[in-house]
Protein backbone atom coordinates (compact mmCIF):
# COMPACT_ATOMS: atom_id res chain seq x y z
CA UNK A 1 0.00 0.00 0.00
CA UNK A 2 1.38 3.39 -0.97
CA UNK A 3 1.76 6.26 1.48
CA UNK A 4 0.27 9.47 0.10
CA UNK A 5 1.44 12.91 1.18
CA UNK A 6 1.82 16.46 -0.04
CA UNK A 7 5.19 17.95 -0.82
CA UNK A 8 6.46 21.09 -2.50
CA UNK A 9 8.35 20.82 -5.78
CA UNK A 10 9.83 23.21 -8.26
CA UNK A 11 7.59 23.70 -11.28
CA UNK A 12 10.35 22.43 -13.54
CA UNK A 13 13.83 20.98 -13.45
CA UNK A 14 16.95 23.03 -14.08
CA UNK A 15 19.41 21.90 -16.75
CA UNK A 16 22.73 21.30 -15.03
CA UNK A 17 25.87 19.23 -15.17
CA UNK A 18 26.62 16.46 -12.72
CA UNK A 19 29.35 18.71 -11.23
CA UNK A 20 26.82 21.52 -10.66
CA UNK A 21 24.48 19.05 -8.99
CA UNK A 22 27.29 17.75 -6.77
CA UNK A 23 28.19 21.30 -5.69
CA UNK A 24 24.56 22.04 -4.87
CA UNK A 25 24.24 18.77 -2.94
CA UNK A 26 27.40 19.54 -0.93
CA UNK A 27 26.05 23.01 -0.07
CA UNK A 28 22.77 21.45 1.07
CA UNK A 29 24.49 18.70 3.07
CA UNK A 30 26.61 21.32 4.82
CA UNK A 31 23.40 23.07 5.79
CA UNK A 32 21.94 19.77 7.05
CA UNK A 33 24.89 19.35 9.41
CA UNK A 34 24.01 22.73 10.88
CA UNK A 35 20.28 21.76 10.93
CA UNK A 36 19.60 24.55 8.47
CA UNK A 37 18.42 22.77 5.34
CA UNK A 38 14.74 23.63 5.91
CA UNK A 39 13.79 20.10 4.86
CA UNK A 40 14.85 20.68 1.23
CA UNK A 41 16.25 17.97 -1.02
CA UNK A 42 17.79 18.00 -4.48
CA UNK A 43 17.62 15.21 -7.04
CA UNK A 44 19.41 14.75 -10.37
CA UNK A 45 17.64 13.00 -13.24
CA UNK A 46 18.55 12.99 -16.96
CA UNK A 47 20.57 16.22 -16.80
CA UNK A 48 18.04 18.13 -14.69
CA UNK A 49 18.17 19.17 -11.05
CA UNK A 50 14.89 19.05 -9.14
CA UNK A 51 14.35 20.80 -5.81
CA UNK A 52 11.90 19.24 -3.32
CA UNK A 53 10.71 20.19 0.14
CA UNK A 54 8.07 19.14 2.63
CA UNK A 55 4.99 21.37 2.82
CA UNK A 56 6.62 23.01 5.85
CA UNK A 57 9.98 23.60 4.10
CA UNK A 58 11.65 26.79 5.30
CA UNK A 59 13.40 28.61 2.43
CA UNK A 60 14.95 31.12 4.82
CA UNK A 61 16.68 28.29 6.72
CA UNK A 62 18.78 27.37 3.66
CA UNK A 63 22.43 28.35 3.71
CA UNK A 64 23.64 31.35 1.73
CA UNK A 65 25.92 29.04 -0.28
CA UNK A 66 23.00 26.83 -1.36
CA UNK A 67 20.81 29.80 -2.30
CA UNK A 68 23.66 31.38 -4.27
CA UNK A 69 24.35 28.18 -6.23
CA UNK A 70 20.64 27.62 -6.88
CA UNK A 71 20.26 31.25 -8.01
CA UNK A 72 23.15 30.80 -10.42
CA UNK A 73 21.51 27.68 -11.89
CA UNK A 74 18.19 29.53 -12.22
CA UNK A 75 19.92 32.35 -14.11
CA UNK A 76 21.92 29.89 -16.26
CA UNK A 77 18.59 28.37 -17.33
CA UNK A 78 17.41 31.79 -18.54
CA UNK A 79 14.89 32.19 -15.72
CA UNK A 80 14.28 35.10 -13.38
CA UNK A 81 12.92 32.80 -10.67
CA UNK A 82 11.98 29.20 -9.97
CA UNK A 83 8.34 28.73 -9.02
CA UNK A 84 7.36 26.15 -6.40
CA UNK A 85 3.99 24.59 -5.73
CA UNK A 86 2.20 21.78 -3.97
CA UNK A 87 2.39 18.29 -5.44
CA UNK A 88 0.74 15.05 -4.46
CA UNK A 89 3.03 12.07 -4.20
CA UNK A 90 3.07 8.53 -3.01
CA UNK A 91 5.90 6.87 -1.14
CA UNK A 92 8.62 8.83 -3.02
CA UNK A 93 8.52 12.42 -4.38
CA UNK A 94 7.91 12.56 -8.13
CA UNK A 95 9.67 15.40 -9.91
CA UNK A 96 7.37 17.62 -11.95
CA UNK A 97 4.21 16.31 -10.25
CA UNK A 98 2.79 19.77 -9.79
CA UNK A 99 -0.73 20.27 -8.49
CA UNK A 100 -1.16 24.02 -8.03
CA UNK A 101 0.87 27.19 -7.77
CA UNK A 102 1.54 28.85 -4.43
CA UNK A 103 1.78 32.61 -4.41
CA UNK A 104 3.93 34.67 -2.10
Amino acid sequence: MANYYATVTAERGLKATRDEYNALKVALQGAEEDNECGGFEVEYCDGDIYVLAPASGDWEALSHAFRTLLGTLIANNGLEYLEFGAASASTHPRMGNHGRTLSA
